[in-house]
């Protein structure tokens, strides 16, 4: 075998314990002999393994004898068909030599997949242009998953890279992957396009557009205390999102923050259960693309409101895995997730994100 996912759950996080889902994961892939090496390491934790990471990467390292070991703390785990948030959990992945980037040209079919973490989203615009334009398909020409994960509460996470704690903005590896698909769910129903604020007073959104906010932002009429209705502001620095508070039978829109005159700004609401419409998308393309042999392997990236750890009653990765049955899964939760292509940041950073690469081994 020239990968293998364990992943494990304890009641309390120990090095003892992690040691064992990283035999595991060895001898599940059973990558020892010296023309068989292993190339990645990819090790995910919940928070509870914050203050021993450093440790734990450094036994994965003598472990597999592997420097390229890369990951870290995040909101929650997605192996072995379950989502783990709460519970102490680890999942160790290792990759085998055929995972290794080429120097030179990759072979026909096969691309670099990068994985990313970064802390705080300044990260992005500091390092990367953002896309004019998001992708209207939920099929993406991408070749990186991103993730924010510092968490919904915004502990500190520790990431990894190297097998030593990052210290860098970017943390990040690649991975040699034969015909990769990139899709992106939203999450989100934007209820008009961007519009102009013509009036605003304090956290009082007054007009847009020279009309009053409530219709020019098409705001739902039925509750003046909305439940996760949020305000889109758009910048040149990407996008930042406004709480709306209350829907004033004036046409005012109350807020949690204020808005200036000028910015463009738009309404969207939380799609629940919103991978039942793209997944009737995902499967003709999926199936155009891999033909009858599903891919093997899947890597998913979103922000902890795609999840049971936020929406207990959203089936938006029990779906996904239904879907795909024979697929082997490593995912992560985080506070946001983005899809980059080169230096382009192709999806801004959304808590409502959910983002996947799926893949085959390399056969090199």
């Amino acid at each position: 075998m020239s990968h293998a996912i364990s992943v494990q759950v304890f009641d309390e996080a120990t090095l003892e314990n992690a040691a064992a889902v990283i035999e595991s994961a060895v001898e599940k892939a059973g990558l020892r002999r010296h023309s068989d090496y292993i190339s990645r390491v990819i090790l995910l934790c919940t928070p509870h393994f914050a203050s021993i990471l450093s440790e734990v990467a450094q036994h994965c390292v003598s472990k597999t004898n592997c420097m390229n070991v890369w990951g870290g703390c995040a909101s929650g785990l997605l192996g072995e068909k379950q989502v783990f948030s709460n519970e102490a959990a680890i999942l160790i992945a290792v990759f085998g030599k055929e995972f290794e980037v080429r120097q030179d040209k990759n072979p026909d079919n096969h691309a670099a997949l990068t994985l990313c973490m970064v802390e705080h989203e300044q990260v992005l615009t500091d390092h990367w242009q953002l896309a004019e334009t998001e992708p209207e398909s939920t099929q993406v020409q991408a070749d990186a998953l991103g993730l924010l994960s510092y968490g919904a509460n915004y502990a500190k996470m520790p990431r990894v890279e190297h097998g030593r704690i990052c210290g860098e903005a970017i943390c990040s590896t690649e991975l040699l992957v034969q015909h990769p698909m990139v899709l992106n769910s939203e999450g989100l129903t934007f209820l008009t396009a961007p519009k102009s604020v013509s009036e605003s007073n304090g956290l009082f959104l007054i007009l847009v557009d020279d009309n009053k906010a409530a219709k020019a932002l098409n705001c739902p009429p039925e509750q003046p205390r909305p439940v996760g209705l949020r305000l889109q502001v758009i910048h040149d620095k990407g996008e930042s999102w406004i709480p709306v508070m209350e829907i004033h039978a004036d046409g005012t829109l109350g807020l949690a923050a204020p808005v200036l005159k000028g910015q463009k700004v738009r309404l969207a609401h939380r799609t629940p259960k919103a991978i039942d419409l793209e997944i009737k998308q995902w499967i003709p393309a999926v199936q155009a693309h891999f033909g009858d042999t599903p891919p093997q392997i899947g890597i998913l990236f979103a922000g902890f409101e795609r999840s049971q750890i936020c929406h207990a009653d959203d089936n938006d990765i029990a779906t996904v895995l239904a879907h795909f049955p024979n697929t082997e899964w490593i995912g992560v939760f985080g506070q946001a997730a983005w899809l980059n292509n080169g230096n382009v940041v192709v999806t801004p950073p959304r808590n409502n994100r959910l983002s996947l690469c799926l893949f085959n081994s390399p056969q090199v």
